[in-house]
């Protein structure tokens, strides 16, 4: 299988600059009805997702530090890989390991038949967003367009 990067999944309308949310659980709500508006999931799987997502966050947050989060949790609802982006300048307390504000959060949605490529995917944007040029460079940006296009950038950079 050929590893699709993470840009070429990312569509406009799943990146949500300045959500109203200001905790964690509201921000997760919001990002799944984000994917319900762009016909990414039924509303009538929402409130499961949501359930799934926020029990996954209890268990063990997903807030990896540096200010990035990737909550994630696998449904058979989704044919392919969904990702929400999130953009919060001011924050979010994530209960990261480091104690840190969250201003970057990737949901993802993955299939249950995908779980390989899931671990694989996870790891991408671990590695991807531990680049701190990165991190600081998207919390300033104003579009989803130019969101997408620097992320493409450091991913061919990392090709290199």
């Amino acid at each position: 299988m050929l590893f699709m990067e993470f840009s070429d999944n990312l569509k406009k309308s799943n990146i949500l600059l300045r959500p109203k949310s200001t905790t964690r659980w509201d921000l997760l709500s919001e990002m799944v009805d984000l994917a319900v508006k762009n016909k990414e999931l039924d509303s009538c799987d929402c409130d499961e997702l949501t359930k799934s997502l926020v029990e996954r966050e209890k268990s063990m947050s997903t807030g990896i530090g540096n200010g990035v989060a990737i909550p994630h949790c696998t449904t058979t609802r989704v044919q392919d890989i969904v990702y929400i982006v999130a953009i919060v300048p001011q924050g979010v307390d994530f209960d990261s390991i480091d104690n840190q504000p969250v201003k970057i959060v990737i949901l993802l949605l993955v299939p249950k038949s995908k779980l390989t490529q899931h671990i694989k995917t996870l790891a991408n944007i671990a590695k991807l967003m531990s680049n701190e040029t990165l991190r600081s460079t998207l919390i300033t940006l104003k579009n989803p367009e130019s969101v997408i296009k620097t992320i493409k950038d450091f991913e061919n950079i990392k090709k290199q």
